[in-house]
């Protein structure tokens, strides 16, 4: 397998060598204003009589989204056989495993300005595929279909092999790839002590992220998606395991995650293998491989997006992992809550301090969230006190966090967590009407 292109690559010999590149790639220093950004999922349901028939296959999602972008003026056409498009905004449209398609933004200065492209594109993709008898949904798991009738559908190597490596130990990973759909909010980590605030109130923040957002309701759990992702490699997912909060290190958890990382699957010009448990990447820098030779900075930065802890780092960003899939009309909420925090010092201050106790067990904290949610009567009261400093942290923010985004996280938190529930609470009680649960999970929420 090895070839000129292996041999003319950046290789890595030595740990010391990868750390430096994992600081790089993680936390490079920048100095620009804060930002921020959405990715959000959604399942493409084929619609029969206003019920839920099947989940449209990739090739015909490409051809849908082939139609929008040329017959409107939100995204660019694709180039032949990718599958990736732009938004004239700056923002692109990707797919995942299952056929759910992705939208994640243009990072931007105000929420405002984020609204402003989804309402764009999503109002394109809502009449392209309402065209063919199908709606664009968002809940955390799709409870009408399982991967028996969803297979994987991206014919690249990388996911194949991805497919191949959950199925050695972890079989939930087949639901985690085609049957889940998240709202990730992206958070400029900034530098020096800003930054190593921002990624401790982050990971504080992550279970009751769960449990504010749980969106998919199963027995025994509010968010069976985050059940799923408990059920994974715990070398690549989850939450930092710390004592206390003098633990945080963004560097440090950031170095170590990826270094103790199994190996998910190793690319060779089009080929793929996939790794094996309980090989890391610390293993394959210190004893190369035989047939791949030892790793190159290519790999590494592949073994990176292979990482997929609550909270990742990258290219100075927070990715903020944590929240379910949730209806349109709420998707300004999880970027209201986390931003106003992790962007105010005050709240960012008042949530570390507030969600200290959290901290020497943050995977139990998480597995509590998942499974009862603000039912658990912790969470719940961290939750309600966390709600009062958002809306106030937002109000302080005004060039960033518009009154309407405000509102409507006002409206999400007095409706749901200032009462102990969450979105799974209201669509657990319409599941029985196949009909009223597609229309809310596709943003009718009464």
């Amino acid at each position: 397998l090895l070839s000129r292109d292996h041999e003319e690559a950046v290789l890595i010999r030595s740990v010391s060598a990868a750390v430096d590149h994992i600081i790089e790639l993680a936390f490079p220093e920048t100095d620009q204003e804060d930002r921020l950004g959405i990715e959000a999922e959604a399942f493409v349901i084929v619609e029969g009589s206003g019920s839920p028939v099947g989940r449209m296959r990739l090739p015909q999602v490409l051809d849908r989204v082939d139609e929008a972008a040329k017959t409107g003026s939100s995204l660019r056409p694709r180039e032949e056989g990718g599958f990736r498009f732009e938004t004239f905004s700056g923002g692109q449209i990707t797919f995942e495993p299952g056929a759910q398609l992705e939208h994640s933004t243009a990072p931007a200065r105000s929420a405002s300005k984020l609204e402003d492209e989804l309402e764009l594109v999503w109002a394109q993709l809502d009449a392209t595929f309402a065209a063919a008898d199908a709606r664009l949904v968002t809940l955390g798991v799709d409870p009408w279909h399982d991967t028996s009738s969803v297979p994987q559908q991206l014919p690249l190597p990388r996911y194949k092999t991805m497919d191949q490596f959950f199925a050695s130990r972890w079989p939930s990973g087949a639901t985690m790839m085609r049957n889940t759909c998240a709202l990730q909010v992206n958070l400029d980590a900034g530098a020096g002590r800003v930054r190593a605030e921002r990624w401790l109130a982050a990971n504080l923040i992550s279970p009751l992220l769960t449990a504010v957002f749980a969106c998919s309701p199963a027995e025994g759990t509010k968010s069976r998606r985050a059940t799923v992702w408990q059920s994974l490699d715990e070398t690549r997912v989850g939450l930092p395991e710390w004592r206390s909060v003098a633990d945080a290190t963004p560097i440090g958890d950031c170095i170590q995650r990826a270094l103790n990382a199994n190996v998910m699957f190793i690319l060779r010009d089009g080929w793929a293998m996939p790794g094996r448990p309980g090989w890391t990447f610390r293993d394959w820098i210190e004893a190369g491989h035989q047939q791949a030779g030892p790793p190159t900075l290519s790999d590494l930065e592949t073994h990176l997006t292979t990482v997929f802890p609550e909270v990742r780092p990258r290219h100075g960003v927070l990715e903020l992992r944590a929240p379910d899939g949730i209806p349109r009309c709420w998707w300004m909420v999880p970027l209201v809550v986390t931003g106003s925090v992790l962007y105010d010092e005050a709240a960012r201050s008042a949530v570390i301090e507030l969600l200290e106790p959290l901290a020497g067990d943050l995977r139990g904290a998480w597995r509590r969230a998942a499974a009862a949610g603000l039912e658990d009567p912790e969470l719940a009261g961290l939750g309600r006190r966390v709600a009062s400093l958002v809306v106030e942290a937002a109000r302080r923010q005004p060039q960033r966090f518009d009154e309407d985004a405000v509102k409507a996280t006002e409206d999400y938190l007095d409706r749901y967590t200032l009462r102990g529930l969450s979105p799974a609470d209201e669509v657990a009680l319409l599941l029985d009407d196949d009909s009223r649960a597609l229309a809310w999970a596709a943003g009718e929420v009464g």
